[in-house]
C-alpha cells in the first residue's frame, strides 16, 4: 500500500489499494471566498489516509475549472458521481461512515 498526497489544480488526496480496483472516489468541490471550505479541506485531509478512497479537493476559482452540472453550491461532496452532501457533513459521522461503506464491499468481494 501506498499513500500519495497531491495539491494541485484538482488538488488530490489518494490512497490506493493493491489488488482489485475496490476505490471509490470522493470529489469536493470548493471555492476561495467559500466560509466553510476550510472544514471541506479538513475532511478531505482526513478522509484521504482512508484505504481504498480516492479523495479530490477541487477548487472552482482555478482557471479553466469545469462545473459539474449537479454543483451549484460550496462545498459540495460528489461520492462515485452522486452528490451526497451540500455543504459541510458532520465529520466524526461522515468519515465513520465512508470506512463502514468500504468495508462493506471488502466483505461482499470475499463472499
Amino acid at each position: 500500500m501506498c499513500s500519495d498526497l497531491y495539491y494541485s489544480r484538482g488538488e488530490r488526496f489518494s490512497h490506493s489499494m493493491s489488488g482489485r480496483d475496490r476505490t471509490m472516489h470522493l470529489e469536493i468541490y470548493i471555492t476561495h471566498q467559500c466560509t466553510n471550505c476550510r472544514e471541506a479541506v479538513l475532511i478531505a485531509e482526513q478522509a484521504s489516509g482512508i484505504a481504498g478512497l480516492e479523495v479530490t479537493l477541487i477548487n472552482l476559482d482555478a482557471p479553466g475549472q469545469r462545473v459539474p452540472q449537479q454543483v451549484f453550491a460550496t462545498p459540495t461532496y460528489v461520492l462515485n458521481g452522486l452528490v451526497v452532501s451540500l455543504g459541510n457533513p458532520e465529520r466524526g459521522g461522515f468519515l465513520a461512515g465512508l470506512r463502514a461503506e468500504l468495508a462493506h464491499r471488502s466483505e461482499e468481494e470475499a463472499k
